[in-house]
């Protein structure tokens, strides 16, 4: 198969997809080495395909737009992520993504999309199974999450549970 051909493959497979695809699962599936999928992601991605990288995989933008969203403040050491992502998830809510600014690069941003208490385990075992570190680790613990609840009354308790364990900036 031509790469332009697998590009485009992938790209349907994706939006048929109703979970997150990892790299190596499309790689094993195209014969071809992981390295190349990210390559050819980052080819879709440049041509205008809404892929966001999560945890869990890749996956098309169009799949997580649903609901309603906001970017809330956050601070906290990095031994309160847990329970921190347990209060958003536990309330039904997604941590969508986490940006801080840094000194010298702006704002940068991590996808997360996680939505349950096995995601939220499975981000916080990466992080420690990794030498890299939590992005919050740069600026002091002070994070953005935006956070996705299927309705603005729900967004409104996660935050006030935020608010109550002393993790929202004020």
């Amino acid at each position: 198969m031509e790469a332009d051909e697998r590009r485009r493959v992938i790209r349907d497979y994706l939006e048929q997809s109703e979970e997150a695809v990892v790299a190596r699962t499309l790689a094993s599936k195209f014969n071809v080495s992981r390295q190349v999928i990210v390559g050819d992601i980052a080819l879709l991605r440049a041509a205008g395909a809404g892929i966001v990288s999560t945890p869990k995989g890749y996956i098309m933008r169009s799949q997580i737009d649903e609901g309603v969203s906001e970017a809330v403040v956050c601070q906290h050491s990095p031994d309160d992520t847990k329970e921190e992502l347990y209060a958003i998830v536990d309330l039904g809510g997604e941590v969508i993504d986490v940006t801080v600014e840094h000194p010298i690069y702006g704002l940068l941003k991590g996808d997360l999309n996680i939505s349950s208490r096995l995601e939220a385990d499975e981000f916080i075992s990466k992080v420690q199974d990794n030498p890299s570190a939590l992005l919050s680790n740069l600026t002091e613990g002070l994070h953005i999450h935006t956070i996705k609840a299927k309705n603005e009354d729900r967004l409104q308790k996660i935050k006030k549970v935020l608010e109550s364990k002393g993790f929202l900036y004020q």
